[in-house]
């Protein structure tokens, strides 16, 4: 009895190994954000989400960025930030930046190797690899980390601290829930929202400033408006396509129109 026992115990506990809760968002899920600078509509950003089609157990994070309005034509902006994450147990393993920012084109690649706890950096093609020491644990990067906030089971009051790549600099994220419930945005009506306090924790005085963000407090954890100060000033980001009526932000009635819609499908 007691074998018999011990056996049905590591067999529930092999399977709830294996087994994993549903991720908030559907395969290719596209969502839009309109970024505006004070009150100059400066970039659109999409963010799209798949499996990685190469690798089991793996997930492909890209966000697009594109200027809109005076910043397109005074700093043209069209760059794709790719994270390859890792689903169990989540963590980066691979942090693209592919960025032409007014004239001003740069690739990077951060690679962590976790066996060794090596991370490596790719400045730009043709110049020598920088190799830098890890953390221990598993570490985000921008994008892992955003859609981190999305998977986590919040609970309001709850605070933990992320280790956060950033190029060849590991840095500390500490991130917040303040609050869970009806919450009321701008004009918007209140609805069920989870908000999320984030901010850079430790050393590094390179990194300064904060992020505010809400998503919706349902099954697919949809952030709708977040804001977010750092050294170039605060930006709001609100939801403008993907959320579906009801999320997606629509002045007077109207859709936001998207630049990006003009661009040929080659381009981000």
């Amino acid at each position: 009895m007691k074998i018999r026992f011990l056996t049905i115990f590591f067999a529930l506990l092999a399977q709830g190994m294996t087994q994993t809760s549903p991720l908030p968002w559907p395969e290719g899920e596209r969502l839009v954000y309109l970024i505006k600078w004070g009150p100059l509509e400066a970039a659109e950003g999409t963010f799209i989400a798949n499996k990685d089609a190469h690798q089991d157990g793996m997930l492909r994070f890209e966000l697009l960025l594109r200027s809109r309005g005076p910043i397109e034509a005074l700093f043209p902006i069209r760059s794709r930030i790719t994270s390859q994450t890792q689903l169990m147990p989540w963590r980066s393993r691979e942090y693209i930046q592919d960025r032409n920012e007014g004239g001003n084109v740069r690739y990077r690649r951060t690679i962590p190797d976790y066996s060794v706890r090596l991370g490596r950096f790719f400045p730009a093609p043709g110049k020598p690899e920088e190799n830098f020491e890890l953390p221990a644990g598993p570490l985000e990067d921008f994008g892992s980390m955003l859609y981190h906030i999305r998977k986590h089971p919040w609970k309001a009051g709850e605070s933990l601290t992320w280790n956060v790549l950033d190029n060849n600099e590991p840095l500390f994220a500490k991130m917040s829930c303040p609050q869970i419930g009806q919450i009321e945005l701008e004009d918007d009506p209140s609805r069920p929202l989870i908000e999320i306090f984030g901010e850079p924790h430790g050393a590094s005085r390179r990194h300064q400033g904060w992020m505010k963000l809400w998503m919706t407090d349902d099954a697919r954890r949809i952030p709708v408006f977040a804001k977010l100060k750092f050294q170039y000033g605060t930006f709001e980001i609100r939801l403008i396509r993907g959320g579906g009526p009801g999320l997606d932000f629509c002045p007077d009635g109207a859709p936001v129109a998207l630049m990006s819609d003009t661009d040929s499908p080659s381009k981000p």
